[in-house]
This record gives structure tokens, C-alpha cells and sequence, in this order.
């Protein structure tokens, strides 16, 4: 492995914001925002950690319907399955298995409110972090490469009670294939660790011509040192998507634009590898084309590890 100082990973990230992050307008509704993986993955001084356990995530947004006056609510609970296995301190494999729980309430102007749920196991994704460079002398830093992939486990071909398939957005999954590429790097102060990401997301089509934007993801964050087995998080998580493509072949007019988050959390470790973790992504800047708003989003985390 090839010895980087914390000066040139600096400037390495700073390229990377420059390059991909600042001219980007776009946002996909569908696209969760946020760092991948724990802040004190990267140098992390346990040479093996196996975590798993069960997440909550909750999403919310409206936006303008597109068939005329009115609006819609989106609301989801993304519980999932997790594992994060660290076989050494350079690389991290993080595997993830949703059940998705997702409700649009339709309010057309003048006309009755409609609500709609349906649920059921959503697309797997996996992830690979892998360190590709460290600080060799002075503060401990390191830079990584991010790979992944979702796979369209989850059913694109949902009915409803009159036999007629479901909007896409109340599909449990895509439908199709997606892959993400970028860089991950750290750095360890006295006051905790610090870490930024970028990474980009292409997603594929599905058989019915819908195309989820393509994405680009940027973060950057804070974990506190640990205090009685409790560490405090705070993040600044970025999404950039372009609109969605629908089954006709037209751009969503309701979706793309940018969305930053400012993401407080907090976790908890105890007795025999226990965590418990918690945040909200609160939305404080906004650029999204058309009528949309991104409402506040929650995560809860159970796991154990060994």
C-alpha cells in the first residue's frame, strides 16, 4: 500500500468536490443520502469485527402530481437486515437486505384524498471499502475506494386489488440493476474522527422503462471519541441526482434537484458487542426542479458485534 500524507489526501478530496459535487442539480427521491459506512471504519484498531443486526429507516417527501392540481405524500420504513465484516483493518464488506413499507396519500385539487400501501422485500445491496492508502508519519489518515452494487431482489410487478400493477414508487423494488463507485477517506484528531465521501450511482432501467436518476452522493462528518461507551455523530449528507425517466420516456418534471442534510446521531456500546444507534437527516438547503419537498428522515440501529 502506497503511504499518503494527510496533506495530499486533503487535497485528493478537495479535487473530488470540486470536480463531481459543486456543478451537480439534481435529486432522485428514491435515493437514500449518507456515508456507507461508520465513520471509524477506515484504521480502525480491531483486526476483525463482524457486526450485524436490523435498521429503520424512514423517508418522507412530497411533491406536485403530475396527472394535474394537487399533490402526494411518500412515506417509507425501510427495515432491513445488515452485516458489516471487517477481515482486516483495509478492507470492510457491508451487506444489506430491506423490507420496505411504502405509502403515497394523493391529494388531487377538489377531489377525495387517496391513500395506498404496499410492502415487501426489497433490493439487496453489497459494498466493498477498501483502503487503498495511509498517512506513514504524524495524523493518522487514509483514503479508500468504494464499490458496490444493488441487485433487484425485490418485486417490480406489484397489483393492486382491481389487478392493475402499482406505481413505481410503490414498488418494493426497482427492478433493475445499479452499481456505485467513489472514494472514502478519514482522519483521526484529538476531537474524534473526521471523514468525507463521494461517490457516484448509475441505475439502470427497468422492463417497464422506468429509470431512476443517476446519482451522486457526498458527505462529510464527525464521530466523537467514545465516552462511557457513547459516541456522538454529526454529518453533512449530499445527494445530486438527474430526473427520473418514466414508463412513457419522459422526464419526471417532479424530480431531481439537490438536497443537503445536516444528520446529528448518537450511538450507544455495551454489554458484549450491543449498539444502539439513532439520527435524523434534517433538509436545510433545497434545489429541486419542479414541486418538492424532502422532509426530515430517521434511522434506528440495533446490532451486535464480535
Amino acid at each position: 500500500m502506497r503511504a499518503l500524507r494527510p496533506g495530499a489526501l486533503a487535497a485528493t478530496l478537495v479535487a473530488f468536490f470540486l470536480a463531481f459535487g459543486a456543478p451537480a442539480s439534481h435529486a432522485c427521491s428514491q435515493c437514500m443520502c449518507g456515508a456507507p459506512f461508520p465513520s471509524d471504519v477506515l484504521g480502525g484498531t480491531v483486526p476483525m469485527q463482524f457486526r450485524y443486526g436490523f435498521e429503520d429507516r424512514y423517508l418522507s417527501k412530497s411533491n406536485a402530481l403530475d396527472e394535474g392540481p394537487g399533490d402526494e405524500t411518500e412515506q417509507e420504513h425501510r427495515i432491513s437486515a445488515f452485516a458489516l465484516w471487517r477481515p482486516n483493518d483495509r478492507l470492510a464488506l457491508l451487506g444489506r437486505l430491506p423490507y420496505a413499507v411504502k405509502t403515497v396519500t394523493t391529494r388531487p385539487l377538489g377531489e377525495v384524498e387517496t391513500e395506498q400501501t404496499e410492502h415487501g422485500i426489497g433490493d439487496a445491496e453489497a459494498q466493498v471499502l477498501l483502503e487503498v492508502a495511509r498517512s506513514s508519519s504524524g495524523r493518522e489518515a487514509w483514503l479508500g475506494t468504494v464499490l458496490g452494487f444493488t441487485a433487484p431482489t425485490g418485486s417490480n410487478e406489484v397489483k393492486d386489488d382491481t389487478g392493475e400493477r402499482v406505481d413505481a414508487h410503490l414498488q418494493p423494488g426497482a427492478g433493475a440493476w445499479s452499481g456505485t463507485g467513489g472514494l472514502h477517506a478519514a482522519t483521526r484528531l484529538a476531537a474524534g474522527i473526521f471523514d468525507a465521501s463521494v461517490m457516484g450511482r448509475v441505475n439502470g432501467t427497468n422492463v417497464h422503462g422506468y429509470h431512476y436518476g443517476n446519482t451522486l452522493l457526498y458527505n462529510a462528518g464527525w464521530a466523537s471519541r467514545g465516552v462511557s461507551g457513547w459516541t456522538f455523530l454529526l454529518q453533512m449528507n449530499g445527494r445530486s441526482a438527474a430526473r427520473d425517466m418514466t414508463e412513457e420516456g419522459v422526464n419526471d418534471p417532479n424530480s431531481g434537484g439537490t438536497v443537503l442534510y445536516l444528520a446529528p446521531g448518537v450511538r450507544w456500546q455495551g454489554w458484549q458487542g450491543l449498539a444502539l444507534e439513532a439520527a435524523v437527516q434534517i433538509p436545510f438547503d433545497e434545489s429541486l426542479y419542479g414541486i418538492q419537498d424532502e422532509h426530515t428522515t430517521a434511522r434506528l440501529a440495533v446490532s451486535l458485534g464480535r
